[in-house]
């Protein structure tokens, strides 16, 4: 009896050794998480510049080593810097996002910056790069957002690949004036995107809540199969929350290859004193055995559009047919069994 509550008693300080309770990152919203070498690195939405913090843990991300990566002092680009995501492509580091300036009305743009100094085959992690401004990727006019094609601004762009093709996916009007998934062919060559598609519009009601919109969209792959998650209503709504398409071919630019899953209600809306949450990524375990996803939220159960949002994780599981599960929103304070491969 004795060793029967010795090895329960080990086995549970082990469970709780290897355990993290959310929000892995205060004041934190629009995650980017990416795993490189066992470790997690972090960015999310700034003002004025672009930091990133690494951890070996997701619980070190809360104190984690930060490092400012980007500032900029050109005036079509200086502020609002939104959304970054951290993608390897090509073993380099880039860093899409979105950011607006005083000399343009704090019209919003897409941009890319690439990473230079640094050497992803010897292990080096996207903050040991510095970082040069590559291009703003908006495509011709006549091909941009809105009624006539010349609507420049978009947000939240992500980085997708199907079949070897490279696309770039970002929030920008539709011909009504409403903000619309739109995806575009990206060149990595040149760094230039072609004329924005529409592929999902705000046409749920869960996703017209204060403001009808879908922004913040990210890639999920699994078994052969391509997603993008989105997030719908204002920013400030209790009640924004993510949706879901499916890629079911053949054309990653007509809206008739995606198919929206989360058509009567989002795949993940809060919860738990969880509120507004959505803007979301996802990320591998350590191992790479495990996907995971992050979001933002806010305990203001009125929502928020603020600083006062958070980053919280939770591992993805997969049904029979291999669609994704995304659970819902823990309680804040649950301890969560770390990702597999973790080491502290």
């Amino acid at each position: 009896m004795q060793i029967t509550n010795f090895l329960t008693s080990l086995t549970l300080l082990i469970t709780l050794t290897n355990a993290f309770t959310n929000p892995i990152k205060s004041a934190a919203a629009d995650p980017s998480i990416i795993t490189h070498n066992a470790t997690y690195y972090q960015t999310a939405t700034g003002t004025t510049q672009i930091t990133i913090t690494r951890s070996r843990t997701l619980a070190g991300l809360q104190k984690g080593q930060t490092k400012q990566v980007w500032t900029d002092s050109t005036p079509t680009r200086n502020r609002d810097m939104w959304a970054p995501e951290i993608h390897l492509i090509d073993s380099t580091w880039y860093i899409f996002y979105s950011a607006s300036g005083d000399a343009n009305g704090r019209s919003k743009r897409s941009h890319v910056l690439r990473g230079k100094g640094c050497d992803v085959e010897s292990g080096d992690g996207p903050d040991d790069c510095e970082y040069e401004w590559l291009a703003e990727l908006t495509p011709p006019v006549g091909r941009q957002a809105g009624v006539d094609g010349r609507d420049p601004e978009s947000i939240d762009g992500t980085y997708l690949v199907i079949e070897g093709e490279r696309y770039h996916v970002v929030s920008a009007k539709d011909e009504r004036g409403e903000a619309a998934i739109q995806i575009s062919s990206l060149d990595t060559g040149s760094w230039t995107v072609e004329g924005w598609s529409v592929i999902a519009r705000a046409d749920r009601g869960w996703e017209r809540d204060e403001v009808a919109l879908v922004e913040g969209p990210h890639p999920l792959y699994h078994a052969s199969s391509t997603w993008l998650t989105y997030s719908g209503s204002f920013c400030g709504s209790p009640n924004y929350a993510l949706g879901l398409l499916h890629y079911i071919g053949p054309d990653p630019l007509s809206a008739s290859s995606w198919v929206k899953i989360s058509t009567s209600q989002p795949v993940v809306s809060k919860a738990n004193g969880n509120y507004g949450t959505g803007h979301n990524c996802f990320f591998y375990s350590p191992d790479g055995t495990e996907i995971w996803n992050a979001f933002h939220a806010t305990t203001n159960s009125s929502g928020s559009c603020g600083v006062d949002r958070y980053t919280m994780a939770s591992k993805m599981s997969f049904d029979e047919d291999n669609n994704p599960v995304f659970g819902v929103p823990e309680k804040l304070g649950t301890a969560i069994q770390a990702p597999s491969g973790e080491r502290g």
